[in-house]
């Protein structure tokens, strides 16, 4: 009885701790803001998925064309931000233009 008891209690506990932490969403790939400003034009498709990986977003319209996304919870403010980077490729498939949305200018 007594075991049982200390079992419960032991459970309820572990229950009302864990619904005090709270992970942050992050969802699509996560975008380093270094690694974002490695990326120039005119390196390859290779090179440049080394260094951010799969790109989310691969376009059947335009198939040059990549988009890396990210949307997350900042810490500071609470709001829901997203930045993203999108790449097209020439034929040889290097980097010939790069728009970055939502970072910081180096």
């Amino acid at each position: 009885m007594i075991r049982t008891f200390i079992t419960a209690t032991a459970i309820s506990a572990c229950l009302l701790l864990s619904a005090c932490l709270h992970e942050p969403i992050h969802q699509g790939n996560r975008l380093d803001g270094d690694k974002i400003h490695q990326i120039t034009e005119g390196n390859t498709k290779f090179a440049i998925e080394q260094i951010l990986g799969s790109p989310i977003l691969n376009s059947t319209l335009h198939p040059n064309r990549v988009t890396y996304y990210e949307e997350f919870d900042d810490e500071e403010s609470g709001k829901l931000l997203w930045r993203s980077i999108e790449i097209e490729y020439d034929d040889a498939l290097r980097a010939k233009k790069i728009t970055r949305t939502g970072f910081e200018e180096k």
